[in-house]
Parts: C-alpha cells; sequence; structure tokens
C-alpha cells in the first residue's frame, strides 16, 4: 500500500485497509457535523426568536425541521443504509450539508425570517464547510460535498447579501477551497498512519494484528456476497539453517525479498501478510482451492528469493476454503490452512500442489509447477 498521488483523486486505488480506515474517520466526522447542526437549530431560537413564527405557515421553521431530522438520523446511523455508506462514506455528510443549503434557500424566501435567522443559517454553513476539512476524503469526494455549497452560492448568494448575514462569498473564496486541501491532508495522513501501523517495514507486507482485522472484514464480505474465500499458509523450507550459516543479516534480506515477490505477484485485491518470522498468511477472496492451488503454483515455481548458492528459497504451503472445508470462522480458516501446511512440510517428497499442501523442500531449485496447472492460465504478474 504506497502513497500515490493517484490515491488523493479517487477511492479504487484505495486498499481494503485504507478504505475501512477512511470510512471510520468520515463517518465519525459526519456524526460530530450532525450534532454540531443538531445543537445549533436547538440553541439558536432563543437568539434568533424563531420561536415567535409560525410553525406550520413559515418555510424556516419547517426546514429546521426537517434539518434536524436529517441530523438525528446521521447520528444514528440511518441516514443512508448500511450498503451505500460502506461504498461511499460521505453520503451521510453530503445529504446534511444538501439539507443545510436548502435550509438557506427557503429561509432566503420567507418575508418573516429575520436578519439573525440568516445569521444562524450562515454560521450553519460555515461550520459545515469546517467539518469537511477534518474529513479524509478524496478529491472527487470534497467536490460532491462542494457542489450543494456552489449551488446554493449561485442560486441564493444575493438573499444573504440583502438580508445582511454572513458573506457567503466567503466559503466560495476562502474557506471552501482551504477546506478542500485540508481535507486531502487529511488523507494524506491517514494513508501514512495506516502504513505505519499495518505495514510489516522488513518484507512490506501486512503485520499479523491488522491481518487479523482486515481477514474478519474480506471473510464477512465474502459470507455476504456467498462467495469462495480460500487461506494460503506460506512457511520457507529450511529458513533455520540459512539463518544459521549466513547470519540474520542475510536472513533479513532473504524475507525483504520473499515478501516483495508475495506482494507483486498476487492481485491488488489479495492480502499479504506476515504471520510471525518465516510464515506469511496469503487470504484470496472470490477464489475456491482449485484456482487458488493454480494461482499458488504460479505464484512458487520461480522461487520466492534467490540463495547464495544459486537455488532459490522454496516454501511449504496448505490451503483452506470456507465452502470447501465448510469453515464459518475465519480463525478455523487459518488453523486448517496452517495444519495442512505442516503435513505438506513433514511429506517432503512432494512436487505437486494438491489440495492437502505443498513443500518445496524435495528441492530447493525444483519447479514445482503441475502439468494440469500449466494449462491453466491465471490472471498473475510473476516478475
Amino acid at each position: 500500500m504506497r502513497c500515490c498521488y493517484r490515491d488523493f483523486f479517487y477511492t479504487p486505488r484505495h486498499a481494503e485497509l485504507m478504505h475501512l480506515r477512511r470510512k471510520e474517520s468520515i463517518q465519525l466526522s459526519a456524526r460530530f457535523a450532525a450534532l454540531f447542526v443538531l445543537v445549533l437549530l436547538i440553541a439558536a431560537p432563543f437568539w434568533d426568536g424563531a420561536f415567535s413564527l409560525d410553525i406550520w405557515s413559515s418555510q424556516t421553521v419547517l426546514m429546521r425541521m426537517l434539518v434536524s431530522a436529517v441530523a438525528v438520523a446521521v447520528i444514528t446511523n440511518r441516514a443512508v443504509n448500511a450498503r451505500l455508506r460502506r461504498r461511499f462514506p460521505y453520503l451521510p455528510m453530503l445529504m446534511l450539508i444538501l439539507a443545510g443549503c436548502l435550509l438557506a434557500v427557503f429561509a432566503g424566501n420567507d418575508a418573516g425570517a429575520t436578519s439573525r435567522m440568516h445569521s444562524t443559517h450562515s454560521f450553519l454553513m460555515l461550520g459545515l464547510v469546517l467539518m469537511i476539512a477534518i474529513m479524509p476524503v478524496t478529491l472527487v469526494e470534497a467536490v460532491a460535498l462542494s457542489l450543494p455549497i456552489l449551488g446554493l452560492l449561485f442560486v441564493g448568494a444575493h438573499v444573504s447579501l440583502a438580508t445582511g448575514a454572513v458573506p457567503l462569498e466567503m466559503l466560495l473564496a476562502v474557506l471552501l477551497p482551504l477546506a478542500v486541501f485540508s481535507a486531502l491532508v487529511q488523507l494524506y495522513r491517514t494513508i501514512v498512519a495506516a502504513q505505519e501501523i499495518a505495514i510489516d517495514p522488513l518484507t512490506g507486507c501486512y503485520t499479523r494484528a491488522f491481518g487479523m482485522e482486515m481477514i474478519k472484514v474480506s471473510f464477512d464480505g465474502a459470507l455476504r456476497k456467498k462467495a469462495p474465500y480460500t487461506v494460503a499458509f506460506i512457511d520457507l523450507d529450511d529458513f533455520k539453517q540459512i539463518n544459521d550459516r549466513y547470519g540474520h543479516d542475510y536472513g533479513d534480506r532473504i524475507l525483504g525479498e520473499v515478501g516483495e515477490n508475495l506482494v507483486t505477484r498476487f492481485r491488488r485485491s489479495d492480502l499479504v501478510v506476515r504471520w510471525g518470522g518465516e510464515e506469511f498468511l496469503v487470504l484470496l477472496p472470490e477464489l475456491d482451492r482449485t484456482r487458488a492451488a493454480e494461482v499458488l503454483d504460479r505464484v512458487m515455481a520461480p522461487g520466492l528469493a534467490a540463495l547464495e548458492n544459486g537455488q532459490v528459497q522454496k516454501a511449504s504451503v496448505g490451503l483452506s476454503e470456507r465452502i470447501e472445508d465448510a469453515i464459518a470462522l475465519p480463525q478455523n480458516l487459518i488453523e486448517l490452512a496452517d495444519r495442512r501446511m505442516y503435513e505438506a512440510k513433514k511429506r517432503r517428497d512432494h512436487d505437486e500442489l494438491i489440495s492437502n499442501g505443498l513443500s518445496g523442500r524435495r528441492s530447493a531449485a525444483r519447479k514445482l509447477s503441475s502439468p494440469c496447472a500449466a494449462q491453466v492460465p491465471v490472471d498473475r504478474t510473476i516478475n
């Protein structure tokens, strides 16, 4: 998960890890914004005299009630259904901003609204713009959040000027661009923080702690979609002997090369986790065990790292799949793959990737591709 300029434009560039962290932060910020709006609209009538207006004939009072209802829905996570929130986490905030803009427009056309009431609505919009600044949103999302405000400025800015409210030109000329820039800075900080916490510095793979969190998320996603989900448990063969013979610095170099090769040879949607020492876990969503075996065969064939003696580092692999193995918990899936890996390592003489696992220990230079797997194309790149 590297920080690239494209990460600032749109969400498909983000790994599952980043999307999870962004979603939590954006939704929490939206709920704080909704709380601000609700408190402001409850307290404002004591200052701007909205109590003097007839409830059912005043556009201002009716729209304030509507905006308050939207704020309550955002606070209670009922503004948008769970599926849309997962895919578009900024939607609750967008609904809140749109409701605030409609309040400003309708109140501007209400003859009974006072200048203090218009000032209240301007303060509300200022607060919402400032809340955008603390959200780690992409540029596309920031533009989407800004569109209702830009529409308000284009259609009804003259109303605010006529009533003596806080000039909304400030939002367009100063605060809104600054808020968007600040949001992109927040996004960068989120990406960097996620990398520091979740990425193992030696191998470039996910850490075990974060890998456990991600397998729960991706496993639940497979359950919802009723899709296959395979786990591969990889253990480097004879790595202790390599460490003892060449030293730990050399062993670290091998681990770094292994991690880099594993990350680059799998799909972007696959998650490679350093499970501990020389053990790695690979999460393969939407792949059944047969397809995953073909992929692992291709990944393991050239070896995982170059050794001093001209040979290549091999590994033993165990596979498990949630549907074929009838497993309901991700931890059990990992345990089964681990057990199959050790069974494969004990056999030592297997050179074919089969359902119970594979061991590359018979020969460090042996090619592990089976004739059957070689005939089936796999959408992987091996550098």
